[in-house]
């Protein structure tokens, strides 16, 4: 988690350091940015990723004959059999290939001159995914399948990464990162031919990387379904935030068909 963590604060900085230039760029954008706006997008989102990076810190141990896998509802206790090392390896390769979909954007002329848009946007997508999973991880603190493994030495002390399976961390990072790509695919490019593809494509990677982390027994199917939908809202809803300009404060007159209407925005 902590190297994920240092790769989405290198996006941190080079989207503030690109942000200025994007303000004042030219080039047509289906998005709309702002200092007013995004500092609180940007900071909201490196303040919950701290967050949760404290919560992981300071969970607290516990041993392993502490836990009843009675409490493992019948639906999630298929996980409790599965331990493929190759399934959790190759796990890691479709979340990665599923956050670097975002790179075909430098592909075509007119969102590679977007780039500070995208990557400010990407950057707020994935700080705010990052975060509320580690907090919802830590607060849960769900002991992953894997430690019901009979071989396993009941006194074992068990860690913060061993009770961190709900939700899905491998799984919410690749819905956001993929939904991200999907959603800024179909802004940038609306008559595309192409959308259909983008989109199965977006949908069914961040499903196999949920598939494998159950194969690999570092996840229940529940943790990979709540993972699916925490990332795919996140991936999703940032982009739509910066459909609609930022509406200037003040007092402004809008003309009707039947005289002025007077509105005074906070």
């Amino acid at each position: 988690m902590q190297d994920r963590f240092q790769k989405y604060s290198y996006l941190l900085i080079l989207s503030i350091f690109v942000l200025t230039g994007t303000l004042t760029a030219q080039a047509p954008s289906p998005y709309h940015v702002s200092w007013e706006r995004d500092a609180y997008y940007l900071g909201g989102g490196l303040g919950v990723t701290l967050l949760g990076f404290h919560l992981k810190a300071n969970t607290p141990k516990l041993k392993l004959n502490d836990l009843d896998l009675g409490k493992v509802n019948s639906f999630d206790r298929i996980a409790t059999t599965y331990s493929s090392g190759k399934a959790d390896k190759l796990s890691d390769h479709t979340m990665n290939l599923s956050v670097g979909l975002s790179i075909v954007f430098l592909a075509k002329k007119r969102s590679r001159k977007d780039f500070g848009n995208v990557a400010l946007l990407f950057t707020e997508t994935m700080l705010w995914n990052q975060g509320l999973t580690d907090i919802i991880k830590s607060t849960s603190r769900r002991p992953r399948p894997y430690i019901f493994d009979e071989n396993i030495d009941p006194a074992k002390v068990l860690s913060s990464n061993d009770r961190a399976s709900f939700v899905s961390g491998h799984t919410s990072g690749a819905t956001a990162a993929a939904f991200f790509f999907a959603r800024t695919f179909s802004d940038y490019y609306p008559e595309s031919p192409w959308k259909p593809y983008v989109w199965g494509v977006s949908i069914a990677l961040p499903a196999l990387t949920g598939y494998l982390r159950v194969r690999g027994g570092q996840h229940y199917p529940t943790d990979v379904i709540a993972g699916y939908l925490l990332g795919g809202t996140i991936g999703y809803l940032i982009p739509s935030l910066h459909k609609s300009p930022l509406k200037a404060k003040g007092l402004s007159l809008h003309p009707t068909g039947q005289g002025v209407y007077l509105s005074y925005r906070f």
